[in-house]
C-alpha cells in the first residue's frame, strides 16, 4: 500500500517551511538588486519583521549567503516611521551619487525605465 507523504506532518512545520522559503526569496531578490546598484546594506523594515526573529535570522543568513559575506541586512527600530520619512524625502529632491530624484518618472534609473517599459509590454 501507498504510504501519505503529508502523514506525520504538522500545520506548523509546514507553516515555517513556507516563512523559510519565501524569506529566502525576499533576500536574494534583495540581493541581487544591492548587486545591481552596488549597495553593501540592504535595510529591511515593516511591522511584519519587528517582531518576527525567525524572518529576520533567515534574511540576514540569506544575504550573508548569496552575497558571500560583501552585503549585510540591517534592521530598523521604530520602522513605521522610515516609510513616511521615505515619502518626505523623495518629494525634497535630495541629491545622492549626482542623481536627483524628485518622485518624477522622468527621474527613474534608465535601467528600471527599461524594465517597466519590458513589463508593460508583456502584459499588454
Amino acid at each position: 500500500a501507498k504510504q501519505n507523504p503529508s502523514e506525520g506532518i504538522k500545520e506548523e512545520d509546514l507553516a515555517r517551511a513556507l516563512l523559510l522559503m519565501v524569506t529566502n526569496n525576499i533576500g536574494q531578490v534583495a540581493h541581487l538588486n544591492a548587486k545591481l546598484y552596488n549597495i553593501s546594506r540592504i535595510y529591511f523594515i515593516g511591522t511584519f519583521l519587528q517582531h518576527n526573529v525567525i524572518s529576520q535570522q533567515r534574511l540576514a543568513y540569506s544575504i550573508d549567503y548569496w552575497s558571500k559575506g560583501e552585503k549585510e541586512a540591517q534592521f530598523l527600530e521604530h520602522e513605521g516611521y522610515f516609510g513616511a520619512l521615505g515619502a518626505f524625502l523623495l518629494n525634497q529632491g535630495i541629491e545622492h551619487d549626482n542623481q536627483q530624484y524628485k518622485g518624477n518618472s522622468n527621474d527613474v534609473d534608465p535601467k528600471l525605465k527599461k524594465k517597466r517599459s519590458m513589463k508593460r509590454s508583456f502584459m499588454s
